[in-house]
């Protein structure tokens, strides 16, 4: 079944995600004897996310995980941090099997000081929404097709994205191409500074011929 890629010419929204109604639906009709993990990492990205947090602290839905990382808004990638918000007997049947020492002292400290830098998170908000925003703009000026993003990066349309991400890696600008997820025709470009922004648009337009 061919994926049906949504572009802001035809969605006529900045970007799309889940709704609020979506994502309580979903919790609320997967058995309790299954596990929900929720995939959090670029929670701290949107205006209003959906907030599960409170149906966690009520111990309603037993079986409901929510997972979140440093190595996004927070820029701690290099530390692997992350962790997980859960019913306390979820939880305890992880911690049964979780490695020793998977965690330094080191990481630790920095995680916590991330915490507590709100202008940290308010500057790179702000710098990914210009991010976002400089790459959907040339997308649109350039006629490629792209898909909305909420988060810190954006999916084009390349034609052979293996192709144009060996040829930009030669230009010394690192994108992923996205074959691994049957989109052999896209690039995920992540976003950067707005040096970085310009050098990478500048180097696909080359690899582009555009």
């Amino acid at each position: 079944m061919r994926t049906k890629i949504l572009s802001t010419q035809e969605y006529g929204s900045p970007y799309f995600y889940n709704s609020k109604e979506d994502i309580l639906k979903l919790v609320n009709e997967v058995p309790p004897h299954v596990l929900l993990a929720m995939d959090e990492a670029y929670i701290e990205f949107l205006d209003e996310p959906t907030d599960l947090l409170p149906l966690v602290r009520t111990g309603a839905p037993p079986n409901l995980l929510l997972m979140r990382t440093f190595s996004k808004i927070y820029g701690l990638a290099g530390l692997r941090v992350g962790y997980g918000i859960g019913h306390p007997e979820l939880i305890a049947a992880l911690e049964k099997i979780r490695q020793p020492f998977n965690l330094n002292s080191l990481a630790q400290i920095g995680a916590l000081a991330a915490l507590d830098d709100d202008e940290h998170v308010r500057r790179t908000r702000a710098n990914n929404l210009s991010g976002l925003d400089f790459f959907q703009q040339a997308f649109r000026d350039l006629n490629l097709e792209f898909i909305p993003s909420a988060a810190n990066f954006i999916v084009v349309r390349v034609g052979d994205g293996q192709r144009v991400f060996a040829e930009l890696q030669k230009l010394g600008v690192i994108v992923r191409p996205m074959a691994g997820y049957q989109l052999s025709e896209w690039i995920r470009i992540t976003v950067g500074t707005p040096a970085e922004n310009s050098r990478c648009l500048a180097a696909l337009k080359k690899v582009l011929s555009l």
